[in-house]
This record gives C-alpha cells, structure tokens and sequence, in this order.
C-alpha cells in the first residue's frame, strides 16, 4: 500500500509555486493532457528547477492528491460532534461532508482520480485510504461512541457509517459531479442532511 505524504513548502517558495501550478493544470484538465513542460511555464520556473524538486510528473501528481486529502479534516469535526447531542453532532457531521464532496475542487480533484485509476491503481488505493477510508474510521468512531453511550444501538459501526454516508451523498452527488444539475440550494441539503441524520436515529433505535 502506498501512503501518500502532503508536504508543506514554504508559502512563496519555488516548490509552493510548481505545486499551485500543477494542482490547478491537473483539476483543470486531468493527468495525461498536462506535461512537465506545461507545468514549468505555469509556475513561472525552468525544467531545471522543477526537476529538482519533483522528479516526475507522477511524483507531482500523488503530492497533489495528498494535499486534497489533507484538507478534509473529519477528525476534528467529529470531535467537535461529541460535544453536541446525538441529532445535532450527526448534522455536523453530515453537514461538513456533503459542503466538502459538493466543493468545486474536491470534486475536480475525485474525477481526475477515477480518470487515471486504471493507469495508477496504486495512486486510486493510496488515495482511498488517505481520504475516503479515513474519513469512514472517524465517522465510524463516533457511531461507536453513540452505541457505546447507550444512545443509539449499533451492532456494526462501520456498516452503519457507511449507509449514513451513502444517505447524505444520496444521487445528489452523482448528478452534481456529472454536471446533470445545479449545485443543490442550501434548503435542499437541509433536506438530505435532516433525513439522513433522521433515518438513522430511528433505524438504530434502542
């Protein structure tokens, strides 16, 4: 497996300036249609100086991938939900991932990933486990605490993290990433978060 590493150069620095460069090159128009030399004229430096730093357009490609990862922060919200009653941390929750899913960038970062997985199998496996996968553990943990507590009843966490997910995705991401609709108004995702958290208070009942 591999594990994907999000540096943190230095803001203004040459390595700051190629990352910028090739993160906005890549979710603009994918992997395969972006060259190294492309990337070097975007970032305002020489091919001498990007290879220095990165070594292939792959390595720039998985460091970009990394930094998306990086920005989902569900730990902390989840934290932040323990601190809430059961129906309101289940909203936090729910509310902070379908605003990061429904994001302009995280959406063009997911469809350049699906769009080179078959050429990068490793990269797709890596980024599951840095995003997706991680997200699912912090949720799944605090479906634990809700069991745990005596709040809800909840034989499998994981399982029930999963269809929570599934609930505030809905087909509303499906759509919105196909660019078969608008993205949806925040009456709409009130909508969809309230029953998703709705659904499974009640499916899980004590």
């Amino acid at each position: 497996m591999s594990t994907l590493v999000a540096p943190t150069p230095e803001a203004g620095s040459k390595p700051a300036q190629i990352l910028e460069a090739a993160g906005k090159l890549f979710l603009d128009h994918g992997y395969g249609a972006v060259s190294m030399d492309a990337i070097a004229k975007t970032a305002n430096v020489s091919k001498a100086t990007l290879y220095a730093h990165f070594g292939s357009k792959d390595e720039l490609f998985r460091v970009m991938v990394a930094r998306e990862c990086k920005g989902q922060a569900m730990a902390a919200v989840c934290d932040e939900a323990r601190a809430l009653d059961m129906a309101d941390g289940l909203r936090l929750i729910a509310r902070h991932f379908v605003t990061l899913i429904l994001s302009p960038q995280a959406l063009a970062g997911y469809r350049v990933v699906v769009g080179e997985a078959h050429r990068f199998p490793e990269l797709a496996s890596a980024f599951y486990e840095a995003g997706p996968a991680r997200t699912m553990e912090h949720i799944s943990a605090f479906m634990t605490d809700l069991d745990r507590r005596g709040q809800l009843r909840i034989p499998d966490p994981l399982l029930a993290a999963e269809q929570f997910v599934g609930l505030v995705k809905s087909h509303t991401h499906l759509r919105f990433m196909l660019c078969l609709s608008e993205r949806p108004t925040e009456e709409q995702l009130t909508r969809i978060v309230d029953g998703a958290v709705s659904l499974i208070i009640r499916g899980y009942a004590p």
